[in-house]
């Protein structure tokens, strides 16, 4: 075989190398923020200081964020939220979100209503209806969310 028969192959055989290796490397990446099967304790939670208008509102903690089988931007967290404050103020977004209020009271704004709440209270909203919610007790509320949309 001359040298340059042996040269093209190897050519080709680097290319190719090159080429499965970059694939395997995005399917890694793509599979590194795939949500996966689990059991997350409050204590394995870290809760980090949320901040509205460059303010202090409270403490957010992240269970689990990125993609599922059926979802996408899919994330539950916990938030803790002093008398007076609220995350933000109501909006919107495309994906479909649960709240359940664990302790505290206060208000939840959903999709044109105002309703008072408790423990144990949940609301559910539908993609881009205008929601958020405020502590006017005089102990945190403590809630935990879950958002998600559908994958296409």
């Amino acid at each position: 075989m001359s040298i340059l028969k042996r040269w093209g192959f190897a050519g080709l055989a680097m290319v190719l190398a090159a080429g499965w290796s970059y694939r395997e490397v995005a399917f890694a990446r793509e599979r590194a923020n795939e949500v996966h099967s689990g059991t997350i304790g409050v204590e394995q939670v870290e809760m980090k200081t949320a901040t509205y208008n460059g303010q202090p509102v409270g403490q957010n903690g992240v269970y689990v964020a990125g993609e599922t089988p059926a979802s996408t931007k899919f994330v539950t967290g916990r938030f803790v939220l002093p008398p007076g404050k609220t995350p933000h103020a109501p909006h919107t977004h495309a994906e479909e979100e649960v709240m359940i209020v664990e302790s505290g009271h206060g208000e939840i704004f959903c999709d044109g209503k105002t309703t008072k709440v408790g423990p144990g209270s949940v609301m559910f909203t539908v993609p881009n209806a205008s929601h958020g919610i405020t502590n006017t007790g005089d102990k945190p509320i403590v809630f935990y969310y879950v958002k998600w949309e559908a994958k296409k």
